[in-house]
């Protein structure tokens, strides 16, 4: 099994893999209406305590840190 961490918890610059969003449905679909889903590819551009700031192609994405401590994904890696 791939081993997965809350997107909270990366540095910026990393590339990371949504693997599971642990959270009620009207969250998800809030998440998927912002581009946000199982299997999205996201790059951390700012973690610095407060919100998080995440780039997805030619959009930027900002989550408060509740939010982002709930969807768990993995690092990029040599993908």
């Amino acid at each position: 099994m791939i081993n997965s961490s809350p997107l909270a918890s990366f540095k910026e610059s990393t590339q990371v893999h949504v693997k599971k969003i642990n959270s009620d449905s009207k969250t998800q679909v809030r998440l998927l209406g912002l581009g946000i889903g199982v299997g999205s590819s996201l790059e951390i551009l700012r973690n610095r305590g407060g919100d998080m700031v995440l780039a997805q192609n030619n959009n930027r994405i900002s989550l408060g840190r509740s939010i982002a401590s709930k969807i768990l994904v993995s690092e990029a890696g040599g993908v």
